[in-house]
């Protein structure tokens, strides 16, 4: 049972707190007078121009310092290539995931279309970034879940 707890509080505070504590935090912005109006639509505001791929950034981080360290202990070759292409993995979602929360920033700078109106920004980069960071999630815990 403490297993199961130990397992599920790294779970919560390593993949949970940072993927959705933000989003289920902007709401209580509701609350206040002076933000009460801007806060209307925040979450998807937030998340719109793929500020979820900063949280991927830091989770394959993670995941790439956890397959390091455990680099020196492999017990076998055909391990270590299963551990350097995890490696691979997180540093490959590092790259995208940093080309990609570039280009949501300079989506998100307000800019004049063609027709002469602002621009209505797309949605497309909002659900890559939700999709991309289940997957590095995902990815995440079952490097850290082989690992221990």
């Amino acid at each position: 049972m403490v297993e199961f707890l130990h397992r599920l509080s790294w779970l919560l505070f390593n993949v949970g707190v940072p993927v959705f504590a933000p989003i289920a935090l902007l709401p209580l912005l509701n609350f206040s007078r002076v933000y009460r109006q801007t806060s209307k639509g925040i979450a998807t505001r937030a998340i719109r121009d793929g500020q979820l791929l900063w949280v991927v950034i830091s989770m394959c981080a993670s995941a790439c310092y956890e397959i390091g360290g455990a680099l020196g202990a492999a017990s076998s070759g055909s391990i270590l290539t299963v551990m350097l292409a995890g490696l691979i993995w997180h540093v490959l979602f590092i790259i995208a995931a940093s080309i990609l929360v570039t280009f949501g920033a300079a989506d998100s700078a307000p800019h004049l279309s063609h027709s002469g109106g602002d621009e209505v920004p797309g949605q497309k980069l909002m659900w890559t970034s939700i999709l991309i960071t289940a997957v590095a999630a995902t990815s995440f815990a079952i490097s850290h879940y082989s690992l221990t």
